[in-house]
Order: C-alpha cells, then structure tokens, then sequence
C-alpha cells in the first residue's frame, strides 16, 4: 500500500468527522460518521499492509472466503450459478 494511500484514508476520516461534526441533521450525522469509520478502517488496514503486518488483499480474500462457504453464518447466500439450458 502506498502512502499516498494511507494519508488519503487518513484525510477522509477527518473530514467526513468533521462534517458529521457540522452536519445539520441526524440522518445526514449518521452517514458522515459511517463514512468516517470506513475511511478510519481503511487506513487501519493500509497501515497494516505497510508495515507487513497484514498480506495485502488478505482482508478481502478473507471475506470473499466467508462469502462462499455453505456452513458460515453469514455465507451461502451468494446465488448458485445457473446452468444453462440447452
């Protein structure tokens, strides 16, 4: 991961922060400060691919993995491909 990357993460954060901070009403509170926490999350993970502490792509192939397992609580539930008809 870049740093550029990192700081831009880092960057977001504050902002959407800052414009949950400012925002005028709750629902447009409540979105600023999701995308505050994505953005924070984000750059927890870039900072994790940088100092190889974390493969990268590691925490998307460990979603995709869970996606796709039957047995997981909140896996199987991506549609079955279709066979076509002949």
């Amino acid at each position: 991961m870049k740093d550029e990357s990192l700081e831009y993460y880092r960057q977001r954060a504050r902002a959407e922060c800052e414009a949950a901070f400012n925002a005028s009403c709750p629902e447009a509170r409540h979105a600023h400060a999701e995308m505050a926490q994505a953005y924070d999350r984000l750059a927890q993970i870039a900072e994790l691919e940088r100092r190889g502490e974390l493969p990268p792509g590691k925490v998307v192939t460990m979603t995709d993995a869970l996606r796709e397992r039957d047995d997981a609580e909140c896996g199987g539930h991506a549609p079955k491909p279709v066979e076509p008809t002949r």
